[in-house]
């Protein structure tokens, strides 16, 4: 077993498969965002092909963390969609030009939240708790609080009974 950080392979970049995989997942969590927003086409939006393929990275290294500190555990669309709305948030993939970015990540963020919610409930047979001013709340929290990566995490486990 590996303990010293020189017995860990080195983490390369994800391929380009990879990348389409995610960025399919992506468009998912996103299909309804036009409406969402309020814009009459989501090509009106903007997206920096490098910072999404950061964010998709940095999902990747998150589910080797997982690998190495919980075993045979893995990481889940739960948290992946977690830490993507978390990624959306720190960097700001999305740009258009009548929102200003925050705002506009701010609420691709919270879309991206409410469709994984309805993903993960579909798929596991459970029921989505999201309530108006729950999710205003919750739209509060992402766009002037601090939530970190595993309170993200615990936030859609929570909206799910």
């Amino acid at each position: 077993m590996a303990y010293k950080p020189e017995d860990f392979p080195i983490f390369t970049q994800p391929d380009e498969a990879t990348a389409e995989v995610w960025l399919n997942k992506l468009k998912q969590y996103l299909h309804n965002a036009a409406t969402a927003i309020g814009i009459c086409d989501i090509k009106e939006v903007t997206v920096s092909i490098d910072t999404l393929y950061e964010i998709f990275t940095r999902v990747e290294k998150r589910r080797v963390y997982f690998h190495i500190y919980h075993g045979k555990m893995k990481m889940g669309e739960i948290n992946e969609g977690a830490l993507i709305v978390f990624w959306t948030l720190k960097l700001m993939p999305f740009q258009a030009e009548n929102i200003p970015a925050t705002l506009l990540n701010t609420k691709l963020a919270y879309i991206i939240f409410v469709n994984l919610l309805h993903f993960v409930a579909k798929k596991t047979k459970r029921k989505v708790n999201v309530k108006k001013m729950l999710m205003d709340n919750l739209l509060y929290a992402f766009q002037y609080r601090d939530l970190s990566k595993e309170a993200i995490m615990a936030l859609v486990e929570s909206h799910l009974y």
